[in-house]
């Protein structure tokens, strides 16, 4: 089989970095360089919702289209809360408004207009329910609630929540403490673009950015938002799968030449089972749902019911990010 990366044409831009590790999440962070005429991050604002279901977006580079993440979240007071049924391009110099995005609190009111944000990407589980095109396309603002309210149940604080409000989760001392623990333990390495992410050893996610620069501005979404939020609710429903990349419990009074090179055994199997793991991640469908400028989104499907963006500028990758 051919790795991912291969078939997507990143395989010869890409190198591992030193793999991170946390309890049951690891990251294998993924380094390179993208040639591509991509805005920097900060050229992107999120700047109102018109209606409910609507998201706008300024790109302030006056020569670069600009990326918005797939699924991207924004939260704040008075307002309700949205996020980005799948990733978004701005051209350069450019407004534009994506009317098929999400409410993600069922009864609250209220639109943005140049209040504060806060910002995120949707937790995995939350992801996968936009996958299908008929999810990512339809002009519904309530279509997510169903997926929240049951993604929500499977918390101990929120077992019997009658109401699909994400930012109960966010907002809850305990988890976002926790979510915080997740973005101090994976912080980006020199030269990372992207990652591998991994629950008990098994592959949960594949992200890859135009640039460092981006990785820089939004890994912490990623790392938060959409993996930590997952992981956090997998533990506490009992659902983390195990494989044996697990990483080994390490005591405290282990010494330190044994926990030295139990590190570097698992660091190693996991470089050995990268090829495998990145063979296994194969694509079953793409179909294009963009095309602006000389830029096109496509939406993958991977087997085994996992998917997500690959944008391309000029039939070069510069964006893909898919969970699994």
């Amino acid at each position: 089989m051919t790795s991912i990366l291969d078939s997507l044409n990143f395989i010869n831009r890409l190198k591992m970095g030193e793999v991170q590790s946390d309890h049951e999440m690891t990251v294998v962070p993924l380094i390179g360089e993208l040639r591509s005429n991509i805005a920097p991050p900060e050229s992107l604002e999120f700047t109102r919702t018109t209606s409910y279901g609507s998201m706008e977006f300024k790109n302030t580079s006056r020569e670069e289209p600009a990326i918005i993440p797939a699924n991207m979240m924004v939260r704040g007071k008075a307002a309700q809360d949205h996020a980005m049924s799948g990733s978004g391009v701005v051209l350069a110099a450019s407004d534009r408004l994506f009317d098929n995005a999400c409410c993600v609190e069922s009864s609250q009111g209220g639109h943005f207009h140049g209040q504060a944000v806060e910002t995120d990407v949707l937790p995995v589980d939350l992801r996968k329910a936009l996958l299908p095109v008929s999810a990512r396309n339809k002009r519904e603002f309530g279509k997510l609630w169903p997926s929240i309210k049951t993604w929500l149940r499977k918390f101990k604080n929120f077992s019997t929540v009658s109401r699909a409000h994400l930012r109960d989760f966010f907002d809850d001392k305990d988890y976002k403490e926790a979510l915080e623990d997740f973005a101090a333990a994976f912080e980006p390495v020199d030269g990372q673009i992207g990652a591998l992410i991994l629950f008990n050893g098994v592959p949960v996610g594949l992200e890859i950015m135009p640039s460092a620069q981006h990785w820089e501005a939004y890994w912490k979404w990623l790392i938060r938002g959409c993996y930590g939020s997952q992981l956090i609710q997998l533990r506490e429903s009992g659902d983390l799968e195990r494989s044996t990349l697990v990483l080994p419990n390490i005591s405290n009074d282990t010494p330190a030449e044994e926990v030295k090179n139990i590190m570097e055994q698992f660091v190693h199997n996991i470089r050995m089972s990268m090829a495998p793991m990145l063979e296994q991640i194969q694509i079953s469908k793409a179909t294009e749902v963009d095309s602006i400028g000389n830029i096109t989104t496509q939406l993958l499907t991977t087997e085994g019911g996992g998917g997500g963006d690959l944008i391309t500028q000029n039939n070069e990758p510069v964006y893909l990010s898919i969970v699994l």
